[in-house]
């Protein structure tokens, strides 16, 4: 198999303008008895004579003339495929792909996403705003680069960090609000008439320092169960408006619940609080791309003021 190589298509190149051995080797950066080894190995590779020498000059054969132009059209294919990866290494192109959960996708991240945007105008963004269990599956599927989940990834497969950690708060009418008005216990909550969202069930909580899930944490604090649940937040805005009962949610999702008949009252840190999660897969290397948008999001992490504009 011809092993060409592109120095031996630069030297090539050089004799071909220089026209003498003396200038193309001072060219390539290297003496003249090493470049007259580079073509003659290039011309034995090939299998016939590129130059016809003389002692004033050198000139193409008329193989040469058809190898030139072969020879220039690989130096320019290998330049721009080089050109074209430290295009994509500084971030110039490229794909992100993430998963997040719905309360995180609408809140906190539509002003981290325009500064990446801003710094990085050649990137194609992907987003699934789903619950955690299906952005760890789009995860494991490599559909994604990175989830932000409420549920960490399974451990052997996945690397989790543990990137925020939220309030939740108590959604109600003024009729269906504790007497406690400061941030809440979790023995405030009994006798609540409590609205649930389909996927509370999977909505992780810390309390007592312990992992809990959210829905049968309330259920111990004696909660009332009103029997409705519903898919989506500005559904169940709309019931604990109407007063039909309140609800628990994480900080992320308060925006939902603006109304003026709503109250809504932070449960103590200590009592509980949900961690955000930071997953990748653990075995496969981050495009640039991917690489750059973690580092902001350690930066500017959910709860946490915008810092300024990334570098």
């Amino acid at each position: 198999m011809i092993n060409l190589t592109v120095k031996s298509l630069e030297a090539f190149c050089a004799l071909q303008e220089c026209r003498q051995f003396t200038a193309a080797a001072k060219r390539c950066n290297v003496t003249q008895s090493a470049f007259s080894q580079i073509i003659a190995r290039l011309e034995s590779q090939v299998g016939m004579r590129l130059f016809d020498r003389d002692t004033r000059s050198v000139r193409l054969t008329a193989e040469g003339e058809l190898f030139a132009g072969k020879a220039r059209d690989i130096l320019a294919h290998i330049g721009r495929a080089i050109t074209d990866m430290q295009d994509y290494a500084n971030k110039r192109y490229g794909r992100l792909s993430l998963a997040v959960v719905p309360s995180l996708a609408g809140v906190w991240l539509p002003a981290l996403i325009e500064q990446y945007r801003e710094n990085y105008p050649g990137i194609t963004l992907e987003l699934y705003d789903t619950y955690s269990e299906r952005c760890l599956q789009l995860l494991r599927e490599s559909k994604v680069d990175i989830a932000v989940t409420a549920q960490p990834g399974n451990n052997g497969e996945c690397v989790t960090e543990t990137l925020a950690e939220e309030l939740f708060y108590l959604v109600c009418s003024k009729r269906h609000a504790p007497k406690n008005r400061a941030p809440l216990a979790l023995a405030d909550l009994r006798g609540v008439p409590v609205i649930h969202l389909v996927h509370t069930e999977n909505i992780r909580a810390i309390s007592a320092g312990e992992t809990h899930q959210l829905r049968p944490l309330l259920r111990l604090a004696g909660i009332q169960e009103v029997g409705i649940e519903v898919e989506h937040a500005a559904t169940l805005a709309g019931l604990v408006a109407q007063g039909l009962g309140g609800s628990v949610v994480p900080h992320a999702m308060l925006n939902y619940f603006k109304h003026a008949a709503i109250l809504r009252l932070p449960i103590a840190r200590n009592a509980m609080r949900r961690p955000i999660f930071l997953v990748r897969r653990q075995w496969d290397s981050l495009p640039p791309a991917a690489t750059a948008f973690l580092e902001m999001v350690r930066r500017q992490p959910p709860g946490q003021r915008k810092r300024g504009r990334a570098a």
